[in-house]
């Protein structure tokens, strides 16, 4: 697939999928770089986002349905 065409299937494909998918895909190329440079690449949130999703743990494990800050919006719907 050359460089137009993949280009084409991101503006095209990238904007329909969701959340979980676009980390599975992420995944899946970061696993594929890995390999083919021998190296071992990692996704790392900055402190805000690890805060974040640490909060969000948080109220999973405490067996709340959601948690709503207000200073945070999510990526779809601002």
């Amino acid at each position: 697939m050359g460089d137009k065409a993949i280009k084409e299937w991101i503006d095209h494909h990238l904007p329909n999928k969701e959340t979980s998918d676009l980390w599975d895909l992420q995944a899946a190329v970061l696993t594929e770089l890995s390999k083919r440079d021998s190296v071992q690449y990692r996704v790392r949130a900055e402190p805000t986002v690890a805060a974040r999703m640490a909060g969000l743990d948080r109220a999973l494990r405490s067996g709340l349905d959601s948690v709503v800050d207000e200073d945070t919006h999510d990526s779809e719907g601002c």
